[in-house]
């Protein structure tokens, strides 16, 4: 199958290397509508989460249309085709299949066998697929790679106990304050991993969480179901360094925070990031030394958590393979058709 693969994960590059060439979801569907109709590349699916950029394409020729991918990303991004290419990766054909079927199993994320990605990567091909940039290729190879994450999560226990990004994000809360019960943190930024996070909290029985989001509205909403206060955005930077420790996970171009924010009497103990771009000024730290936690300083977390799940990757890779072989019958039939 004349399927290509460009881009890169936190296996692979640093999170300050990702950080400007990340496209979020907003720039991935501007992105995706402005490939040309008439151009090299007749699909593409592009899968971006807060560790991981990836573009999937069908071409006639992978080599122009690689070319073609290149150009485009480093137009749309102000960056050089060079450092896109010292910074992407390249696969092909079956590796490039089998590749993201170990993504939606789980086996390439930060979080071994991680549910979320799964959700995600549903999310990023029907929002391709709703931009009519799937056909006939990506819609199978898509849909069976779906379909295995899910046989993965059902037929072993890579899951069982997996944590997410945000889960992880609190367990470093608690690992640097066994008295955190007693901090007030400030949850910035309500979408999935800022929502995931409130929940761990509120499971844990936290008993002081502000929630702050650009819709006040949503932020009022989930306050009112957790037991916790709502904070409108417009006081964030004002209220921010009034909080023990602040948990940001918003998608934003810019940075919202900045040491200026943290002056004058702050009670910020503890920042933890978790945005793409980052949400906080990473000068926070040597000005203040106030510590920030990115989702790169919480790869030794999850690396510990997913020892005790190493031992599922061979189930879940011979699931890979016999759905790749289906995968592979299919292609002949039609490639005969």
């Amino acid at each position: 199958m004349n399927i290509g693969f460009l881009g890169t994960n936190h296996k692979q590059i640093t999170f300050k290397e990702l950080e400007p060439i990340y496209i979020g979801k907003d720039g991935a569907t501007e992105f995706l509508n402005q490939l040309p109709l008439d151009g090299p590349i007749k699909e593409c699916v592009i899968v971006n989460t807060c560790n991981r950029l990836e573009f999937y394409f069908v071409a006639d020729n992978n080599d122009q249309a690689l070319l073609f991918l290149k150009q485009q990303i480093a137009a749309f991004k102000q960056v050089d085709v060079a450092m896109l290419s010292r910074l992407l990766t390249y696969k092909q054909g079956n590796e490039a299949i089998r590749h993201l079927f170990r993504v939606t199993s789980g086996l390439e994320s930060m979080v071994l066998g991680e549910n979320e990605i799964l959700a995600q990567i549903k999310d990023h091909y029907y929002r391709s697929k709703d931009l009519s940039k799937t056909s006939a290729v990506l819609n199978k190879v898509f849909q069976t790679a779906v379909s295995i994450g899910k046989r993965v999560r059902t037929e072993t226990a890579i899951s069982r106990g997996a944590y997410s990004v945000s889960s992880i994000a609190i367990e470093a809360i608690r690992e640097r304050h066994l008295d955190y019960f007693g901090k007030s943190i400030l949850i910035h930024g309500m979408g999935t991993m800022g929502t995931r996070s409130l929940k761990k909290l509120h499971a844990l029985g936290h008993p002081t969480i502000t929630l702050c989001n650009r819709t006040f509205s949503k932020a009022e909403a989930l306050a009112k179901t957790y037991n916790c206060k709502a904070l409108p955005f417009e006081n964030l930077t004002s209220k921010a360094k009034t909080f023990d420790i602040v948990l940001s996970a918003a998608s934003l171009k810019e940075h919202c925070l900045s040491s200026a924010h943290f002056q004058d009497n702050s009670k910020t103990e503890l920042i933890i990031d978790l945005g793409l771009p980052r949400n906080i000024d990473p000068a926070v730290t040597p000005n203040l030394n106030i510590p920030i936690i990115t989702v790169e300083g919480l790869k030794d977390i999850a690396t510990k958590n997913g020892q005790k799940r190493k031992a599922e990757c061979s189930a879940a890779e011979i699931i890979i393979e016999e759905d790749f072989a289906k995968l592979m019958q299919w292609a002949t039939y039609k490639n005969a058709a």
